[in-house]
């Protein structure tokens, strides 16, 4: 777990192809598994992920996916197309 008040974040940048679509879900996994949180607390953000990052990978930028981590809650960022979504769930 983190220490109150701090934050772990995390930066992945994909290039613009689908094929790469699946690696933000892969690298929330992995932070799940680090920070001990069960995946069934935050079940949507997952699939909300999967659907932004292959959305935004179709179009004609690179794609900057920003993981963070609090006490509180998880959060990812994705930017590119033009655009930035935040999605956000929080930790129980």
């Amino acid at each position: 777990m983190t220490r109150a008040g701090r934050q772990d974040a995390i930066t992945l940048r994909l290039p613009a192809s689908r094929a790469f679509s699946d690696l933000p879900r892969v690298g929330l996994a992995a932070l799940l598994r680090i920070h001990r949180i069960d995946p069934g607390d935050i079940g949507d953000l997952a699939a909300s992920l999967t659907e932004t990052a292959r959305e935004m990978a179709g179009g004609d930028s690179d794609v900057v996916v920003e993981f963070r981590v609090t006490d509180s809650e998880v959060t990812v960022d994705l930017t590119g197309d033009g655009r930035t979504i935040r999605i956000s769930s929080r930790r129980t």
